[in-house]
């Protein structure tokens, strides 16, 4: 009898342990598209420029996203969404933090070594998440593109000070896009 209430206690234990593992995994990503969400981006940011020497810092933004949903309908443009998102993961590795920080917006830390410039992954960025989203929709004659904007990460840096110095290099190049 104490067997059985010992192994029914362990395995209510281990069922507890995976729920909260499975509550946590659920606090810290973004449902779409299974990335860090901006509290658990900017909590391991933070945790990184305090214990790392920098790196480079990444914010992609998807052009366009209200013409994709009014054109093609929302649930298109949750595919722009994910393909954006996948095309980072695949372009930037796992050795990245890539969280989506906004409705069409992300952002990556590139440790240290990255040595990639900004033109490169900009453009296998756009180039993989266009192929994502045309894979994904069916859509042939929808184009995807995504501004990429990157500053460095100098040791100590702040998620909010990164964040608005590489906003302005984004934007800079927003505006220079022309809608499809």
């Amino acid at each position: 009898v104490a067997f059985t209430w010992i192994e029914r206690l362990e395995q209510a234990y281990a069922s507890l342990l995976k729920e909260v593992r499975e509550l946590g995994r659920a606090a810290s990503t973004d449902p779409l598209t299974g990335l860090l969400n901006r509290r658990s981006f900017e909590k391991q940011f933070d945790t990184a420029m305090r214990h790392r020497s920098g790196g480079k810092f990444i914010l992609a933004d998807v052009d366009y996203l209200k013409t994709i949903n009014d054109r093609f309908g929302h649930v298109t443009g949750d595919d722009a969404i994910q393909a954006c998102a996948s095309a980072l993961s695949t372009v930037l590795g796992d050795k990245c933090l890539i969280a989506r920080i906004g409705g069409d917006e992300f952002c990556a830390f590139l440790p240290l070594g990255s040595a990639q410039k900004i033109e490169e992954l900009s453009k296998a960025i756009n180039e993989a998440a266009d192929r994502d989203l045309k894979a994904r929709s069916g859509i042939e004659d929808l184009n995807l593109s995504i501004s990429v904007g990157m500053a460095a990460c100098p040791l100590g840096s702040s998620f909010r000070d990164i964040m608005a110095r590489t906003d302005s290099d984004l934007y800079r190049k927003k505006t220079r896009r022309s809608p499809f």
